[in-house]
């Protein structure tokens, strides 16, 4: 791979990194809470019939000059165990490291509130070294009945983009299961348009997205591509990370880490058509040399 085309893949992966709230504005919590609670009904006729053989909806929009995904899911998680390791800049770490591109993600306190700080970049055989920090301002709300909302905002990022929005919420279905929100979006200008171009037309030409648009001649489904397939790949890969980390609660901390890293990658291998780009050697191996020059550094 040339330099070039290394700057290209550093750069979009920063892009398709950026971070999204779902398209409503903020609402007082119990209203919030109320308005998940009316999505689940509207969704259900796609939640209980789909092509992700449970109940899950991913959608993807693209205007001139911005990208979102959403994800919405029925879990099998109560609600206090997700509630409690999401409220803290350290808990949303946990999860944001499990993407493939994020290198490493240091959580912060203090005057200016809780802040997370994300070293993203492609795999080290890709653009060795090729890396970018951003740091995000996070906010957490919650309501009586229960309601949990997470936001992680930048106002700027690198090539001509902005407002960088992530939004994580949850409300509880009874006991034992839980209905999320994972949206995602940036927007951007006409440098991130030419970049992410000559990405599509290089080293991401192949790369799909989960929105089926039509059927080819033998009846087979046509899936996005483009801008939207890739805010589509990084939404789902986000939401999985969700579903990795609340699946293991015990263990040490190492432990828990370890587990929660292959649970990501089985839960991305479901999708691998959208989602491999590592087996599951190269990842841990990626992942381990990640947290041990993380270590050192502090």
């Amino acid at each position: 791979m040339t330099r070039w085309l290394a700057a290209v893949t550093i750069a979009v992966a920063m892009l398709w990194l950026g971070v999204g709230v779902g398209a409503h504005g903020q609402q007082p919590a119990a209203g919030a809470a109320a308005a998940l609670h009316a999505k689940r009904l509207e969704l259900q006729p796609k939640l209980q019939a789909n092509s992700f053989g449970e109940p899950l909806v991913l959608s993807s929009r693209e205007s001139n000059d911005r990208l979102e995904g959403d994800v919405y899911a029925e879990v099998a998680r109560p609600f206090a165990q997700v509630e409690g390791a999401f409220r803290t800049p350290a808990g949303i770490c946990e999860l944001l490291f499990l993407h493939l591109n994020v290198r490493s993600c240091t959580p912060s306190s203090g005057a200016d509130g809780d802040r997370v700080a994300l070293l993203v970049g492609p795999k080290r055989a890709q653009a060795p070294g090729m890396q970018y920090r951003m740091s995000y301002a996070m906010r957490v709300e919650g309501a009586d009945p229960p309601y949990l909302r997470v936001t992680l905002t930048a106002p700027q990022g690198p090539l001509s983009t902005q407002d960088y929005r992530m939004v994580f919420e949850a409300v509880p279905i009874d006991g034992s299961r839980i209905f999320v929100h994972f949206g995602y979006a940036y927007g951007y200008g006409m440098l991130a348009r030419m970049t992410m171009g000559a990405y599509l037309a290089t080293a991401g030409r192949d790369k799909i997205g989960f929105t089926v648009e039509g059927k080819d001649t033998d009846g087979r489904p046509i899936h996005v591509r483009g801008e939207r397939a890739a805010v589509e790949r990084n939404v789902m890969r986000y939401y999985l990370a969700l579903l990795a980390h609340s699946s293991v609660r015990t263990g040490t901390r190492e432990e828990q880490m370890q587990a929660r890293l292959r649970a990501w990658f089985v839960l991305t291998e479901r999708y691998a058509a959208q989602l491999h780009e590592y087996d599951l050697a190269e990842y841990l191996r990626e992942k381990r040399d990640d947290l041990a020059r993380g270590d050192a550094a502090k």
